[in-house]
């Protein structure tokens, strides 16, 4: 799942287990200046292209499609390359070598990504990318996540399984969705990640984060 907006690129890795979609990690960049001024269709296939360079130690030899609600996208491999500056033919290459199977999804139905795709990526070093097995590793020994569980509070903290990986993550589910518990060595990558949005506000940020990710900051 991709998108892009006038400032940065974003996408989750999603997994359909028993029928579900789980999340796997998440990515988001930056833009460079020159970025900023390739077109709608030209942005959104730099989505895809970037999404699968940085996941392509998953998907390297594995069936996937992609999904995007930039609906030119759809038939771009079967489009004439004519249409195409060198640029985006060169990225259709890429992405033809991993998947072909781009499929279109509604706006609204797209926010994981469309929120990744918003965020201006300034101090994040990593890959501008959170990795899920790094926030389970440090939920092992956490002392913080042994009091939640122990205490009466409005979280349902519950053990699920961490796909393409034998353990499992300490996730919220009291909202409806699943939310990983942060623990304090992992906060400051999640915050930077997600903390300067092309739309800034405190109030926007501390939503963004909270909907998906359970920190004692807030």
């Amino acid at each position: 799942m991709t998108d892009a907006s006038d400032v940065a690129v974003g996408g989750v890795l999603n997994q359909c287990v028993n029928g579900q979609w789980k999340p796997l990690s998440f990515f988001s960049k930056k833009l460079k200046p020159a970025e900023t001024r390739y077109s709608t269709f030209g942005r959104e296939l730099l989505a895809i292209y970037l999404v699968i360079k940085h996941f392509r130690h998953w998907l390297e030899g594995r069936r996937f499609f992609i999904l995007t609600d930039h609906k030119p996208l759809v038939f771009s491999s079967s489009t004439s390359p004519d249409r195409y500056s060198p640029r985006e033919i060169r990225h259709l290459d890429f992405i033809s070598q991993f998947t072909s199977d781009i499929r279109h999804i509604k706006g609204s139905e797209n926010q994981a990504a469309d929120a990744l795709s918003r965020i201006t990526i300034g101090a994040l070093h990593s890959g501008d990318c959170i990795e899920l097995q790094e926030i389970a590793k440090a939920q092992v020994n956490d002392e913080e996540l042994r009091t939640l569980r122990t205490s009466t509070n409005s979280l349902d903290i519950k053990d699920l399984p961490l796909h393409a990986s034998s353990s499992t993550i300490a996730c919220d589910v009291s909202t409806g969705t699943q939310r990983p518990f942060v623990p304090s060595n992992c906060r400051r990558a999640v915050f930077d990640s997600l903390h300067n949005l092309s739309h800034p506000g405190v109030k926007a940020t501390q939503k963004l984060i909270t909907a998906r990710f359970v920190l004692a900051l807030y």
